[in-house]
């Protein structure tokens, strides 16, 4: 009897195999849709100030063995430089230049020896155009007829620094403003003289020209002289006298004057040999000639 429920039951659990593997499969399938409609994690990103940070300094701050140079052009007229007694300022930078981003900076003016002539540092992105008028940390005058100048801008960020470097700026002449009011037309004395002469080189007729006009158009003294310094190494010697005679002279007939209207001092050329002219302070507008 059990034998044949057993005989007749085994059909029943053979056809019920198959359902259950294609339930199986079936629950497999559903589990696949099931997490294809899960949540979607997106992959991490940099954040802003980090990708303003790489893209921006691309070409600036490059390399970890120090800061990197950009050498750039300091920009206008440079032949206004070229011209006799340039006004200030002599060196410009304007934040229009740089492109990457930096927490704290520093300006600093070379002359052509290597030697800084002037420093400036700040913390901050820069908002306005750094300027060098001729002076020194001091406030005196620290330009020297004849010398050539550049700026280096370093900018520093989270470690790191990039440096903006100006082209050289030669300065045969200038003109400047003096604590006491009056006006220093200052000019190489190469530009009178050829080494160990007392004779004028030719070229010189146009710096004597400049200076004559320049002396004119300003107001007279109280004593209606005209004051001139002539810096030299050996103010004892008698070059020193015979330039200064030459220039009297040359001077004077620029001017239309008496030679004794013409007061050349001989100075000590403690910041290098040149020949100077001063205008008194003006009463009126200022006068601005280039």
């Amino acid at each position: 009897m059990i034998a044949a429920l057993l005989l007749a039951a085994a059909p029943v659990l053979a056809a019920e195999r198959p359902a259950k593997s294609e339930l199986s499969q079936d629950i497999t399938v559903k589990s696949r849709a099931a997490g294809a409609a899960g949540v979607q994690v997106a992959p991490p990103s940099a954040s802003k100030p980090v990708i303003d940070e790489v893209l921006r300094s691309l070409s600036l701050g490059r390399g970890a063995r120090g800061p990197a140079a950009e050498r750039i052009r300091t920009g206008g007229d440079s032949s206004r430089y070229a011209r006799p007694f340039p006004e200030p300022p002599f060196l410009v930078m304007s934040p229009a230049n740089i492109v990457a981003l930096y927490d704290e900076w520093t300006f600093e003016v070379f002359d052509d020896s290597g030697e800084i002539a002037w420093k400036s540092e700040g913390v901050g992105m820069l908002n306005d155009k750094i300027d060098w008028d001729g002076g020194g940390p001091d406030g005196r005058l620290a330009v020297v007829a004849g010398r050539s100048y550049h700026y280096r801008f370093t900018g520093r960020r989270a470690g790191r620094a990039f440096v903006i470097e100006s082209d050289p700026v030669p300065l045969k002449s200038f003109t400047h403003r003096e604590y006491a009011g009056e006006t220093r037309l200052e000019a190489d004395l190469t530009l009178f003289f050829d080494d160990k002469e007392a004779v004028l080189v030719r070229s010189s007729a146009q710096w004597i020209d400049a200076l004559g006009s320049r002396l004119r158009s300003g107001e007279p003294r109280a004593d209606g002289n005209y004051k001139i310094e002539l810096a030299v190494k050996d103010m004892r010697g008698k070059l020193a006298a015979d330039r200064a005679k030459a220039l009297r002279k040359a001077l004077a007939k620029s001017l239309v004057v008496a030679p004794e209207r013409v007061v050349v001092s001989l100075m000590p050329a403690l910041r290098g040999e040149a020949v100077s002219a001063f205008l008194p302070p003006s009463k009126g507008a200022a006068l601005r000639i280039e």
